[in-house]
């Protein structure tokens, strides 16, 4: 490709217009807030119902919503009573079952993989207008680990990592 000084001040002055008009044709912008409105800049994270026999669930998956939420939405922790919106929900299945398997010695069955499954129901809610946000019935995280040589705590760690993307996703996909 070959270039050509132009010279004179018509051709500046015609560059600088050209770059004025392509910059003012450009209406596009980034806010912050992390996919949320612009008036929604506290939350507070309601610790989940717990429907299931896994007791620890619940205070594995706050721990975790409480550290990353706010960071990736934008967005600072506060009260129920000060905050501009409101994330709450239901843990409704816990399931940590069996995969994949093959038969063992004398007719045993040697597990290779196990899959933890963990089931939210959610919702994001905006208390000034009163309105919600997101919400999800049915978000499934979840994870595997082999049992001779993995504890099933890999596993829900990974199932509650998951959720927690998927709520953050789920959040920021609906602004």
């Amino acid at each position: 490709m070959v270039f050509r000084r132009i010279s004179g001040t018509w051709a500046a002055e015609a560059v600088l217009a050209l770059l004025v008009l392509a910059v003012a044709g450009c209406n596009y912008g980034f806010r912050g807030g992390g996919g949320l409105p612009d008036h929604i800049r506290t939350l507070y994270i309601q610790s989940f119902d717990n429907e299931t026999d896994a007791f620890d669930v619940q205070t594995q998956l706050f721990e975790e919503l409480t550290r990353e939420l706010p960071r990736a939405l934008g967005v600072r922790l506060a009260g129920e009573q000060n905050a501009d919106a409101i994330v709450r929900g239901r843990i409704v299945r816990y399931n940590d079952a069996a995969q994949a398997y093959r038969p063992g010695e004398a007719g045993s069955i040697d597990v290779q993989q196990h899959q933890v499954e963990i089931t939210v129901a959610v919702e994001v809610i905006d208390v000034r207008n009163n309105l919600v946000l997101w919400e999800s019935q049915s978000l499934l995280g979840r994870g595997q680990y082999r049992p001779d040589t993995q504890e099933p705590r890999i596993a829900y760690a990974q199932a509650i990592e998951s959720l927690r993307q998927q709520i953050i996703d789920g959040t920021q996909s609906q602004w």
